[in-house]
């Protein structure tokens, strides 16, 4: 029986994402008509919120605030749980996909029955000694050949229900995990080297509110200076688990 409401729906949020917000949308758009793409656009003035082909709300805090960030992607996510079977919420650097041995994200998602899932967190590592500055007119994952597995993105994104989530929407908060080792979640902030650092000079220029300074959440964001930035890049890995390098397999290098 019809549940009367439409297939499925993602959203994300983004300030001056310039350079992501365009990889996140090209990825998703194959899989998602241009109404059920939900973009909470937080003040950006770069232009890079202002094309078509997604709904853009727009959103509105003074301040970097880790906290009301996760409350208005878990308000939008309810709101669209209430008109949409299955809803995908994702930070802006973040690409939501399955082993592509399985199928793609468009078929996973009409296999998908569970409340929710979690996904297999993966972070892709420029190796700048050996690999030059990312082209983003090319195949990112023809430029990149490594990544590491880190639990901290292994996130509870893709739900049939409301969803209640901790800051970073890295985990429930009533603990409830649901593994899918086949469904994985690839995290784009170490992409690329400088990149990341202008994204980390970018954030550090902005108001921060007081609590998020004083807790030290999304602390990794604010760090610009050359020795800190390179150890935090290879080193630190946010979740206390050590950075273990490995190789992407070559049939996941067609995907973004």
């Amino acid at each position: 029986m019809s549940s009367g409401k439409r297939a499925h729906a993602v959203v994300t949020m983004a300030r001056n994402e310039s350079v992501f917000l365009p990889i996140w949308w090209r990825y998703y758009s194959q899989f998602f008509q241009p109404e059920d793409i939900y973009i909470l656009d937080h003040e950006s003035t770069d232009g890079s919120t202002s094309g078509p082909g997604f709904v853009r709300i727009p959103v509105s805090n003074p301040v970097v605030d880790w906290g009301w960030h996760r409350d208005m992607l878990q308000q939008q996510q309810h709101r669209l749980i209430e008109r949409y079977d299955v809803v995908l919420c994702t930070d802006v650097d973040e690409i939501v996909a399955p082993d592509p041995r399985t199928g793609d994200l468009g078929e996973y998602l009409i296999r998908f029955r569970g409340d929710f899932v979690n996904c297999r967190g993966y972070e892709i590592l420029h190796l700048k000694d050996s690999e030059g500055p990312l082209d983003f007119t090319q195949p990112l994952l023809e430029q990149r050949l490594h990544w590491y597995f880190n639990p901290a993105y292994s996130k509870p994104l893709l739900a049939r229900v409301p969803m209640f989530w901790h800051g970073g929407l890295h985990a429930r908060v009533d603990g409830l995990t649901n593994d899918d080792p086949s469904l994985y979640l690839i995290h784009l902030h170490r992409v690329d080297y400088d990149t990341c650092l202008a994204r980390h000079h970018q954030r550090t220029s902005w108001m921060w509110n007081k609590r998020d300074l004083d807790e030290g959440w999304g602390y990794q964001n604010r760090i610009t200076e050359a020795e800190p930035f390179l150890h935090w890049f290879y080193k630190e890995s946010c979740s206390g688990t050590p950075i273990n390098v490995e190789r992407i397999p070559d049939y996941w290098r067609g995907l973004i």
